[in-house]
């Protein structure tokens, strides 16, 4: 028999939630605020971005100038994970895992570093610049700040990576090298060259008013919300958390994830590889509802309406977290988690806010706030490239 996965502990770092708390708050009252920015487009067009805008504490001191900013996201919401799990990491030494997922990588600070190398400004180089633009700092900081020895890995599969993450760990915790793994996902690209990028495929919502700008299931909406951010989970083996007497949130039940074979350059917009991962996960289960990617982005949300339409003739609601916190790349699957799991704690649904549904019209989309306890949920997550990931995400 499998070993069953459980949670132990969890913490995110997204705009309109920047702790546990805050994400909680900010789920139930719909309040958010996003930046306008300009300075990063292509022709000084106003952008609408997600930011944290809290600060990251002693993170952000000199000791720690060598370590990229999603490095120190991912540290400050595994510190929360952490501490939520009430886990002694010396007591477990290499029996803990770290899978970190990443988009981006460091590509912030990669534009710095081409612009003092294409100046010819030798002497102003760090001489830490790789590791800031390496993608495995993600993981490697975690494990170099947490003093874990064992297992390091970065996973960079787009926008899946952070669901990918936690499909690697669960295959490392049952098959016993690891009982404990540190999971989590982070990306902070809200910079010119990605602006540029996405902007050159018209994903991205320019010169479009709070309304509508990353607007789920929303055919008014011009492209999803950029945004930045991180979340982390504690993962334990059924076996050892009860042995130690942890609060379990919630269990992994199953992760599927596969690629449609499209391109490099987007993803099977007929959703078949979506609804065949989808398909997976479930078995024969239904799920209390449908915590879905969809972001305002016309391919994102028209393959989750295939995945409705298709797999639960519209029978199941839906919402969509990404009009609250935009689309943080990696960390968006787990920061869906991290809402039901929030859910799952406190009696609620989260809902979908920003959205006027036009053109979704007859879909079951949750928009009010439903106060009523749920205890199995399907998430998804897909990404440039094609990946496709699939979580099913129960209570007990």
């Amino acid at each position: 028999m499998s070993k069953r996965i459980v949670i132990t502990g969890f913490g995110v770092k997204v705009p309109n939630g920047e702790n546990n708390e805050e994400l909680l708050h900010h789920l139930i009252s719909g309040e958010y605020k996003f930046s306008l920015r300009n300075e990063i487009t292509p022709n000084r067009e106003d952008l609408l971005i997600g930011e944290i805008v809290k600060g990251l504490g002693e993170l952000e001191g000199r000791d720690y100038r060598a370590l990229p900013r999603i490095a120190k996201l991912a540290i400050s919401t595994t510190s929360e994970a952490l501490e939520m799990a009430d886990l002694d990491l010396e007591d477990n030494g290499t029996s803990t895992g770290i899978f970190m997922g990443t988009t981006m990588g460091g590509t912030t600070p990669l534009e710095e570093m081409v612009r003092i190398s294409s100046a010819d400004h030798f002497r102003d180089m760090p001489v830490y610049c790789c590791g800031l633009v390496h993608y495995h700092s993600l993981a490697a900081s975690v494990s170099s700040f947490f003093h874990l020895k064992g297992i390091t890995k970065t996973v960079t599969t787009g926008c899946t990576a952070g669901v990918e993450a936690v499909e690697d760990a669960m295959m490392y915790l049952q098959n016993g090298k690891i009982n404990t793994a540190i999971v989590g996902a982070a990306d902070s690209s809200n910079n010119k060259v990605t602006v540029f990028g996405f902007g050159k495929i018209r994903a991205l919502p320019f010169n479009q008013q709070t309304e509508y700008a990353g607007s789920p299931f929303s055919k008014r909406s011009k492209g999803f919300l950029l945004s930045e951010g991180a979340a982390s989970l504690i993962l334990e083996t059924e076996e050892h958390a009860l042995a130690r007497k942890a609060t379990i949130y919630g269990y992994i039940d199953a992760v599927v994830t596969n690629n449609d074979t499209e391109s490099i350059n987007g993803h099977d917009r007929t959703g078949s590889s979506m609804k065949q991962a989808v398909s997976r996960v479930l078995g024969q289960r239904i799920p209390d509802y449908y915590n879905s990617q969809a972001m305002g982005y016309a391919a994102n949300d028209s393959i989750e309406e295939l995945v409705s339409r298709d797999l639960f003739g519209h029978g199941v609601p839906l919402t969509s977290i990404k009009g609250l916190i935009g689309h943080p790349f990696s960390a968006s699957g787990l920061a869906q988690i991290i809402a039901s799991l929030l859910g799952f704690q406190h009696q609620f649904v989260p809902r979908t806010i920003r959205t006027d549904q036009w053109g979704f019209e007859h879909l079951p989309l949750i928009t009010e706030n439903l106060l009523k306890p749920s205890a199995k949920v399907l998430i998804t997550s897909h990404g440039y490239g094609g990946n496709n990931a699939a979580v099913y995400l129960t209570k007990s």
